[in-house]
């Protein structure tokens, strides 16, 4: 190192290093501990000074100025021990360095002046003792002062130099030997307190940056705990915290049942799962960006009916949950499901103008539905799917009719796990007639089941059970190699559609099974229509998308089974390439006399004709229904007033159709 930068780094000894803050922190906290055994080595060794050379020397120096001495060492010690209290102030620190750097000086003068006086009163062995006690004390008090370089330093440099210089003067052998040792001891108690200091100062700075590395790690620690227990988007609690909390709810009501086996007051909840009808579509056709918008004002919306008495996390997708602790009854928790399908119900603000959505929710109360987590958040989820399925944007409170119900669907279930499919299931068939001609247009298989142990489960309440097992793509094949047997044998011009689930509609094997099964029967692909629900196809409209044109590929038809009940878009018209839509008989029913339906009715007949696809109508019962229809250009229908599902029909068209002649006669 070059002579100037080490003259420029022995200065900067003697300054502060207010850019440090946590150094000049460390150095008071440090000198706290150090100054006062300092101040007691320095009035211990002056007494006993003072006590030997007290018949030698004045009063004034053997009694004055070590009681002074003593008293200021004493206030100054008491002074330091409180200069803790400090160390959160910056300014306050500098202000304690800064005094003790002056008072280090003004009592290094003092000392060394006191010392040198004594020198010149006593003998030989006097001047001797004051040499040795000059050199102890000087060293002691520099080692005490060691954290803080500028005072150590001046007091290596007044005292030690001073006596030094002194000794130096004296002019015997032993004093030179003296002053040359001392100036030696000075040099490396110089060259230590540099080096000391540096690597205090160096060590500071890496405890720091262990200290600051270690913070990072806290800080990320908490985020990620924060994370894991919170939903990035809406910043909700998720579906882990959910659960957690809701288990801690039930271990806390649980330990405060009663002698007689009953739940605290205090400890019954009801538990929410809401559900956003429609969202799927808004996701679709607005963007993601739109759905996140959505779902976060939904769980404001949320927060809001509640207040600070609800919990409410988002559970994934359109699905919220909701912890509510101390409500009066049910009468509370009927309005407070409510006020939220209302808030939920009211349009959405976003981008791309206003959203209509709705929201359903299902309720199930501990301990009365259930007490654990798993049979709170089933029995819950049961009664969200049977408001979704009656009446959506309502609330439904799980009830001892709907255990009833959960029973049953549990002993179908379980039916469904150890049913022989092949011996069980069968098959009927409803056609569809062109009401012009009378002829076949094609002829739908519907599926059956007859349990040896349950009897005869409709098809509604199976499928449902059958995609819940996992036993949904066992039906469909089951199912689908029975219908290919019995086509077989019919004409060849006779087409017939078969219907398939939301789950064969997502599984690309399941798609490659059925056209490989078509390829291997034989039969022309060109007669079967597979009939897809909306529903299936919002599951997975991309991929829905890609099995429908891979149908179509091998020379099959896709048929919108049940257009109308669900969210309907004129995207699945535009996007898809269907060859034919079926309007659901909620439509039909009440044709005869609801305009309403009429002009719906009459829309879709329009829509078909334009964009050239087959409309057929579902459910036609009365002849009145079927006189409305031709008169709004119906030309395919299917229903009871034309035939009932059954395992045998005839392929004979109906007989005496004619535009004046509304009832039908089978051959």
């Amino acid at each position: 190192m070059p002579l100037t930068e080490k003259i420029k780094s022995f200065i900067d000894l003697f300054r502060l290093q207010r850019d440090r803050p946590e150094l000049l922190q460390a150095q008071v906290l440090g000198l706290t501990r150090q100054i006062p055994m300092m101040y007691l080595l320095l009035v211990s060794n002056s007494l006993a000074l003072a006590y030997t050379n007290y018949d030698q020397a004045p009063f004034f120096l053997t009694v004055v100025f070590p009681v002074v001495l003593t008293i200021i060492c004493a206030v100054r010690s008491v002074n330091w021990i409180r200069a803790r209290a400090v160390l959160d102030d910056p300014d306050a620190t500098v202000r304690v360095l800064r005094h003790i750097r002056v008072m280090s000086l003004v009592i290094s003068v003092l000392f060394v002046g006191w010392t040198i006086s004594l020198y010149f009163y006593g003998d030989a062995i006097h001047q001797v003792h004051i040499a040795y006690f000059a050199a102890i004390t000087a060293v002691g008090c520099i080692f005490c002062l060691v954290l803080f370089p500028a005072a150590a330093l001046t007091v290596v440099i007044l005292v030690l130099g001073s006596y030094v210089g002194f000794f130096a003067v004296n002019g015997t052998t032993i004093y030179w030997a003296i002053s040359l040792n001392m100036a030696m001891v000075l040099a490396i108690i110089i060259y230590f307190i540099r080096n000391y200091y540096s690597s205090f100062s160096a060590l500071l700075q890496s405890q720091m940056v262990l200290k600051e590395k270690h913070r990072q790690t806290l800080e990320l620690s908490q985020q990620n705990e924060k994370l894991a227990y919170c939903d990035a988007l809406t910043g909700l609690a998720n579906r882990r915290d959910y659960f957690n909390r809701l288990n801690n709810m039930i271990l806390a009501a649980d330990a405060q049942v009663t002698s007689t086996g009953e739940y605290h007051k205090s400890g019954r909840f009801a538990v929410f799962l809401i559900d956003l009808d429609g969202f799927k579509p808004v996701n679709d056709v607005h963007g993601h960006l739109v759905g996140d918008e959505i779902l976060i004002s939904a769980g404001k919306r949320i927060c809001d009916v509640l207040g600070a008495g609800g919990y409410v996390a988002r559970l994934g997708g359109d699905e919220f949950g909701v912890i509510l602790r101390d409500y009066d009854g049910e009468a509370t928790l009927e309005t407070l499901s409510a006020q939220i399908c209302a808030g939920l119900n009211a349009p959405f603000e976003s981008v791309s103008g206003p959203v209509q959505l709705s929201g359903t929710v299902g309720i199930a109360t501990f301990p009365a539905a259930a007490r654990t987590a798993i049979g709170l958040f089933e029995r819950a989820d049961f009664a969200l799917y049977h408001a979704k399925r009656n009446n959506r944007g309502t609330a439904v409170l799980f009830a001892a009719c709907h255990e009833t119900i959960i029973r049953q669907e549990s002993r179908i279930e379980q039916g469904l796990r150890q049913a022989n499919l092949d011996q069980e299931l069968s098959l009927v068939f409803q056609p569809v007639y062109n009401l012009e001609t009378g002829a076949i247009y094609s002829v739908e298989a519907l599926a059956r089941w007859h349990s040896p142990e349950l009897g005869f489960v409709a098809p509604d309440v199976f499928f449902p059970m059958a995609e819940k097992t996992g036993r949904v793509n066992d039906l469909t094949r089951t199912l689908f190699d029975k219908l290919l047997r019995d086509v077989a044998a019919w004409p060849r011009h006779i087409g017939f559609s078969f219907n398939l689930s939301a789950h064969d509609l997502a599984v690309p094997e399941m798609m490659n099974w059925l056209i490989d099964r078509i390829e291997q029967s034989g039969i022309d692909p060109r007669r079967i229509t597979f009939e897809v629900t909306e529903t299936a196809i919002l599951r997975d409209f991309d991929a829905g998308r890609q099995h429908i044109d891979k149908f179509r590929q091998c020379g099959a038809k896709v048929a919108l089974d049940d257009f109308g009940i669900g969210f309907s878009s004129l995207r699945y018209i535009h996007e898809l390439d269907i060859d034919c839509v079926k309007i659901d008989r909620s439509f039909i029913t009440p044709i005869v006399t609801n305009p309403r339906s009429q002009r719906i009715v009459k829309t879709v007949f329009d829509m078909c004709d334009n964009f050239d696809i087959d409309c057929v109508v579902e459910g036609v019962e009365t002849t009145e229904q079927c006189d409305v229809l031709r008169h709004f250009g119906a030309r395919l229908a299917q229903g009871y007033l034309f035939a009932r599902p059954a395992a045998k029909f005839s392929f004979e068209p109906l007989a005496n159709i004619s535009e004046n002649s509304p009832r039908f006669q089978a051959p």
